[in-house]
């Protein structure tokens, strides 16, 4: 088992579970329905059958002979195992469809009866699961919730994962014992908003117990991993924040620098240029520029 985020409820889940059924809404309505008649089947005619157990005869005499009350002993316990088995089979289809769903196919109300596949590890996590729970309530009822909130992706690792009955529970065990206090609180809110749809005249549960199938799919998808899910409304974790040491300061712009000072020419310290012709004082010859001694003559010019 790989998970795939850090094991945390997000109560997102059940809006999300709210969305799907939304938009094959008619599927899910057929399958839970099918679902309450299938059990309702095993349930009443057993149930009024131990009930009527229970009433005293009276014969023509008027004599009254008491129940023994040895029929409700026989039928109550077998009536429960038919409804474990019943609804093991079933929920083993409705885990199946929303997962079918997740994936971004379209279900089907024959969907409902998949579960044979599933069933023996169902009913052996619902049998297992259930005595813990029964032992749990027994000790001021939390205990018995807490066993809810640790196996609560029992059912998904058995028909998503495909484990057996104890590597589920293992593996639920091992998905949710770092939270599982939050764990405990969203299987219970899961739970009351499943059944609340009772409250309707029992009508509000065809469209409230799909989110309990939802609910616990969407939570195997974020926690564990599925493949081929649909990616439209799956959790990704938050981009991180940025990291701003990555990004170079503004530039300010260049101030406009003064041109480096140059002194001015000093015109008048020029030397005043030398005649291009000079006579020589000594034999009048005509030099061609100016020289210290005369071409001609070769006697010094200066001092003449």
């Amino acid at each position: 088992m790989q998970q795939v985020n850090a094991p945390s409820v997000r109560w997102e889940w059940i809006g999300e579970a709210w969305n799907l059924f939304t938009k094959q809404w008619s599927v899910w309505v057929v399958m839970i329905l099918v679902t309450c008649l299938v059990v309702g089947l095993i349930y009443l005619p057993l149930y009024f059958i131990a009930i009527f157990s229970l009433v005293p005869s009276v014969s023509e005499d008027g004599v009254v002979t008491p129940a023994s009350g040895f029929l409700p002993i026989v039928i109550f316990p077998v009536m429960y195992l038919a409804i474990v088995c019943a609804m093991s089979y079933l929920f083993g289809g409705l885990y199946s469809a929303a997962f079918k769903q997740i994936r971004g196919e379209q279900i089907a109300v024959g969907d409902l009866f998949s579960g044979g596949r599933y069933f023996s590890r169902m009913i052996g996590a619902a049998v297992l699961i259930g005595i813990a729970s029964i032992i749990g309530s027994m000790l001021c009822l939390i205990p018995g919730l807490i066993v809810g909130g640790l196996a609560f992706l029992t059912a998904p690792m058995i028909v998503e994962g495909g484990k057996g009955t104890i590597d589920a529970i293992k593996a639920s065990v091992e998905v949710t014992k770092r939270d599982w206090i939050m764990f405990t609180l969203f299987a219970i809110a899961l739970a009351l908003i499943a059944g609340a749809g009772g409250i309707a005249c029992g009508v509000g549960v065809l469209a409230t117990y799909p989110l309990l199938f939802l609910g616990h799919a969407l939570a195997y998808r974020d926690l564990v991993g599925m493949p081929g899910a649909h990616s439209q409304g799956q959790f990704m974790p938050p981009p991180p924040p940025p990291d701003y040491r990555d990004y170079a300061p503004a530039q300010t712009p260049a101030q406009p620098q003064a041109p480096a000072w140059t002194p001015p020419p000093n015109y008048g310290s020029t030397p005043a240029p030398e005649p291009a012709a000079k006579t020589c004082p000594h034999c009048g010859a005509t030099l061609a520029r100016a020289v210290n001694f005369c071409n001609q003559c070769g006697r010094p010019l200066r001092g003449a």
